[in-house]
């Protein structure tokens, strides 16, 4: 019995050496290495966050995409020689404001280096999820896709009423008239409510001017196009919000196309997707925690580029 356990023992030893040696020769920056030119492919899906793991992704029950992630990815594209051109296949309703300007930020240096970058626009990407898809060389995207939403919103709650009912009550002290704004505990007053509306209009105008310099729109353009609505992405391309109506295949054979590559045969790797003992780390949950959020405004309500709606759709 003893010898079997030490052998066991040997065995998994043995087992985990080859895992970490496979990680180390197959990650280079965080992805898995492919040999020769290709086509570099990035997924976002779920809601945009600007950190690791993001308590507002804990509160939508899913991984969400890192702005951090998804900008390292972009970097790693932009500087291996052998990544001809990349698509970037969206799947979100969008999410944080500072996450989205991040990677909108990322693309725009990525292609600064010449390489091509395509979008293909999977169930939806609305908001956030359109605001980095705007940059991109050329947006494809299915007929029933769901895109747009070019606007802001902050969402607070407000528990007074519950208080009331159930007899609790909330004290907050303060130094600072404006300190607990969104407090959920009082009505927002007049006051408040207009320095959130003008927090609200500048991120908006932000927003607008990414679109305008992302798609080469003008101001007279986007005005029409920028109340928060949503389209298919049939309608999209009629307002010149994409340009291509199609899949994901169809836009890896126009990266390919794009690249001078053979659009008949050519090779598709995944960025930043980690090693196989990267994934097993994953599956036993040891991946870094959420930090304790103490402000009242960051904790019940940010400024997002974010569709609820399309966040239903999606979020299941």
């Amino acid at each position: 019995m003893k010898k079997l356990a030490l052998l066991l023992a040997f065995l998994f030893i043995a087992i985990f050496g080859v895992l970490i040696g496979m990680s180390c020769d197959n990650i280079t920056s965080g992805s898995i290495s492919y040999k020769g030119e290709r086509i570099g492919l990035i997924h976002v899906e779920g809601v945009i966050t600007a950190s690791k793991e993001d308590e507002l992704s804990t509160l939508t029950f899913t991984g969400g995409s890192s702005s951090e992630k998804i900008v390292q990815q972009l970097d790693e594209a932009r500087k291996d020689s052998n990544i001809k051109a990349v698509v970037m296949r969206i799947n979100s309703p969008g999410g944080s404001a500072a996450g989205s300007q991040e990677i909108y930020k990322a693309i725009k240096q990525y292609r600064s280096s010449g390489k091509k970058l395509i979008v293909s626009i999977g169930d939806v990407a609305a908001s956030g999820g359109y605001y980095i898809a705007s940059p991109a060389d050329i947006i494809y995207a299915n007929p029933s896709s769901l895109t747009g939403s070019i606007g802001v919103i902050i969402q607070l709650l407000n528990y007074e009423g519950l208080f009331d009912k159930i007899g609790l009550d909330e004290i907050t002290l303060k130094a600072g008239k404006f300190k607990d704004i969104g407090n959920p505990n009082r009505p927002m007053t007049d006051e408040e409510r207009k320095i959130l509306e003008a927090l609200l209009a500048d991120v908006h105008a932000l927003f607008k001017e990414s679109v305008m310099e992302g798609r080469g729109m003008t101001k007279e353009q986007i005005d029409v196009l920028a109340t928060g609505e949503i389209w298919t992405g049939r309608q999209a391309k009629d307002k010149k919000l994409i340009d291509e109506i199609g899949g994901l295949k169809d836009a890896l054979d126009r990266a390919a196309k794009e690249a001078g590559l053979d659009p008949e045969d050519y090779v598709v790797s995944p960025i930043g997707e980690g090693s196989i003992f990267d994934q097993i780390l994953k599956g036993f949950n040891m991946g870094e925690r959420s930090g304790v959020i103490s402000d009242p405004l960051q904790a019940l309500g940010r400024i997002l580029f974010l569709n609820p709606v399309a966040a239903r759709m999606v979020i299941k």
